[in-house]
């Protein structure tokens, strides 16, 4: 299997979040299956995009627009776009149907001040080769409103094609759960002062524990019924219930995302 495919899968959290005491090595950032999770409803979440290299799902996506997917910059991250397909309106990978829309990247765009080393940033753009076509299993999830934050405690949900065991077992379709965004002050009490004001945490205390892990990076933070986060890293271990699921703010991209489609349109009205 292609190198860049297992980069994926081998994310780990911000070096600087890791302190002395930390003797084992860290497990993935953006993890590998969702944790606590059941399966979605077929079809629930039109706007979910699987990033496949292979056949093989690797991250998610959020379609924002008829052709732009919003998704972690850690995903495209030494990754050729020749090699990557998006599955728009599927349910079950393995078993394609005919709401399934596969599209290639026209064009990818990486946030400029990406930092991989301490995540911040972790944000994509890719423009698809076509207009998707908008059907009710495939459509695009509203960005937040400009100046709005995610009130800590409000319930939001996160869904991914990633694994479901340690084992890497593969869910046979979309999964999902229910997770609570929390303060950044108590987040940071678990990641040494990582966390900016561009992120978001979430955590499901005194509950069975719940969450993202890499096959899952990259995609929607879900929170009234817009895309408010998008997945980046969590702990030494999924689910991790000492260090919670961090997700780069959309919220705080807006300008960065709206310029960008402007840019690229009045690129394509010069042609």
């Amino acid at each position: 299997m292609a190198d860049w495919l297992h980069q994926h899968t081998h994310l780990h959290p911000p070096t600087s979040a890791l302190s002395s005491s930390d003797k084992s090595p860290p497990a993935v950032a953006g993890g590998t299956w969702i944790v606590g999770g059941h399966e979605a409803k077929a079809h629930s979440r039109p706007y979910m995009a699987s990033l496949e290299i292979s056949g093989e799902n690797t991250c998610g996506g959020t379609l924002i627009n008829r052709k732009w997917v919003l998704t972690a910059a850690h995903c495209m991250e030494n990754t050729p776009v020749s090699v990557v397909r998006v599955v728009l309106g599927g349910h079950n990978l393995h078993d394609p149907d005919r709401f399934m829309q596969m599209f290639r990247i026209q064009e990818s765009i990486r946030h400029p001040e990406y930092n991989p080393l301490t995540f911040q940033n972790d944000i994509q753009l890719l423009k698809l080769n076509d207009s998707v076509t908008i059907t009710p299993y495939v459509k695009p999830l509203k960005i937040p409103n400009a100046n709005s934050d995610v009130v800590p405690g409000t319930p939001c949900s996160v869904a991914g094609w990633g694994y479901i065991s340690d084992f890497g077992a593969e869910p046979k379709a979309l999964m999902e759960t229910e997770v609570d965004v929390i303060t950044r002050e108590t987040c940071n009490a678990s990641w040494n002062g990582n966390i900016v004001e561009s992120m978001l945490c979430t955590a499901t205390p005194g509950k069975p524990v719940k969450g993202f892990c890499s096959g899952d990076s990259g995609g929607p933070l879900v929170c009234r019924n817009r895309v408010e986060g998008v997945v980046s890293f969590s702990g030494f271990r999924c689910g991790d219930p000492v260090s919670p699921d961090v997700y780069t703010r959309v919220e705080s991209f807006l300008s960065w995302i709206l310029c960008t489609f402007e840019k690229r349109e009045r690129i394509v009205e010069r042609l």
